[in-house]
């Protein structure tokens, strides 16, 4: 099955980079789809920790939009203490 992914210019770029690495490796044309299943199979995730270089205003967004979309699950998931009646 095949899908469509949306994914930034820079991931792009990398991607495509890591493509021409393989073609060079190979001695034949490599797609991205390619490039992604060798990333998969032979590398642990971990490796891939600190390939991606972000800003701290990139870091800063992505860490309170994770706050603020936890917050809602939380909101959405998590039954609040009903607050006690005040008698008057």
């Amino acid at each position: 099955m095949v899908k469509t992914i949306k994914i930034s210019d820079e991931n792009y770029v990398w991607l495509t980079k890591i493509a021409g690495k393989l073609q060079h490796e190979t001695g034949h044309p490599v797609s991205i789809d390619s490039a992604v299943t060798s990333l998969h199979k032979s590398r642990n995730i971990s490796e891939l920790a600190g390939s991606w270089k972000e800003s701290e205003k990139q870091i800063s967004g992505t860490t309170k939009e994770l706050k603020d979309r936890w917050k809602l699950w939380r909101l959405r998931y998590i039954p609040q203490k009903a607050e006690p009646k005040k008698q008057g």
